[in-house]
């Protein structure tokens, strides 16, 4: 059992960080902006969730609900439209790929990409394992395209380690059991944000001090390797686990062919704020061949629920469904107040209050197609924070979701505090609530 009680044991700077004791699967690759699972395991708890009940996280992130409802033997659902963190979801919930197999796996593109990495001018010293002659030396060098080059933000990775990563992503995917070589992908994007790439986040992702040359193979060696030991170590496990590629705000659409209600959602969505969530995973998404292009990446945002100057389009009508709500009428009116009294006048600034309607408008359209897939009582919970971002005006993310839910026919239970964290803006602590609904 996780009670609240246990959770705020801890201090508030580390509430939010995965435990040591929860590393297995879920560190595989992480999405720096995601709650830790001991949250779930929480709610899980509280709501007395068990086997015989369906879970659906409608914005997976990289799956932290599903792996722990998985680690728990509860059938669960998820749905997310940035196709990193959707991919990464997806493996991490398959633990069908024996260790073993794994292994062996490894070993070969291990050593076809040091002998590549050789033949390429890029020699690297390696500790970690003999390398044996089962790899293939690589044709030609690979590289980036001109428009995956356009996509990729300045700094965010050097010459020399891109060199190396492109090798070794080209021996990946020469193995030719699907499984298996996108769990060995997943542990290259995880060498690439924490490893090889020059990134760091506080709050937004910027570049950091160039690494000019770094090493690879073994780091890669090491990472998979923990991926092999957290599947060895499983028992039988046979827990359905269903992973979608989609918008939210259309949840219906994903899971009409479910025959089975769903009886329990624990979710995050993105907050309203000035994250842009694309580019928080834009070095791994062009690195893995996820996003490509200019045309790409505005398709992406525009598959994702507004929450940020970057993903406002002309065409745009989630405002729409938002504009009955005074409370939040009234909010986005004095931030557009703000910005004409303070002068300001850039495209992002002017944005800001259409930012708030489209978000709330478009959690609007999320529940109340989500409505529908629910079984009588089920019960919610949204890991939602207030924001401060627009002009230091305060949104009450949490309250004013309970206001556009109660709408739509769902009871706000309650609205539970989870922690406080710093905003950027006004250097105040502000919350961030987890709202409980139940549906009628």
């Amino acid at each position: 059992s996780f009670s609240m009680q246990n959770i705020l044991e801890l201090s508030n700077s580390i509430r939010n960080q995965v435990l040591s004791r929860d590393h297995a699967f879920h560190s595989w690759y992480q999405f720096v902006l995601g709650y830790p699972p001991h949250l779930v395991r929480y709610y899980v708890n509280k709501f007395g969730i068990d086997s015989s009940n369906l879970v659906l996280d409608p914005f997976c992130g990289t799956g932290t609900t599903n792996v722990e409802c998985k680690k728990l033997d509860i059938p669960s659902l998820g749905l997310e439209a940035n196709p990193i963190a959707y991919f990464a979801s997806k493996v991490k919930t398959n633990w069908r790929i024996a260790s073993d197999d794994l292994k062996r796996a490894l070993e070969v593109v291990a050593s076809s990409a040091y002998k590549s990495l050789v033949e390429f001018g890029l020699e690297e010293d390696v500790s970690l394992f003999a390398v044996n002659g089962k790899g293939k030396l690589l044709k030609s060098e690979p590289t980036l395209s001109p428009d995956e080059y356009a996509v990729l933000p300045k700094d965010f990775i050097s010459a020399k380690p891109l060199r190396r990563v492109l090798v070794l992503r080209k021996c990946i995917e020469t193995i030719e059991d699907a499984e298996i070589r996108d769990a060995l992908l997943l542990a290259l994007a995880n060498l690439v944000v924490n490893y090889a790439g020059n990134v760091a986040f506080g709050p937004e992702v910027y570049a950091t001090k160039p690494k000019k040359d770094i090493q690879i193979i073994d780091q890669f060696f090491g990472l998979v390797n923990a991926m092999a030991s957290d599947l060895e170590r499983l028992e039988e496990q046979s827990t359905p686990t269903e992973i979608v590629l989609g918008d939210a705000r259309q949840v219906n659409k994903h899971f009409s062919f479910h025959t089975s209600k769903i009886d329990f959602v624990i979710t995050s969505p993105p907050y309203p704020n000035e994250k842009d969530y694309t580019r928080t995973t834009r070095l791994e998404s062009v690195i893995l061949g996820h996003v490509t292009s200019k045309q790409g990446l505005r398709f992406l945002k525009e598959t994702l629920l507004r929450s940020n100057s970057r993903n406002i389009f002309v065409s745009d009508n989630d405002a729409e469904f938002s504009k009955s709500f005074g409370s939040i009428k009234k909010i986005a009116d004095a931030i557009e107040k703000k910005r004409i009294a303070l002068g300001k006048t850039s495209g992002f600034e002017k944005l800001y209050h259409k930012i708030v309607r489209h978000y709330f408008g478009g959690m609007y359209r999320h529940l109340e197609g989500l409505s529908s897939l629910l079984a009588q009582n089920a019960r919610l919970a949204y890991v939602v924070g207030d924001q401060m971002s627009f002009f230091r005006t305060h949104i009450p993310t949490a309250q004013l979701l309970g206001e556009v839910a109660e709408s739509l026919g769902y009871k706000v239970e309650e609205i539970e505090l989870w922690r406080t964290r710093l905003a950027t803006a006004t250097k105040k602590q502000i919350d961030e609530n987890v709202l409980i609904l139940t549906k009628r």
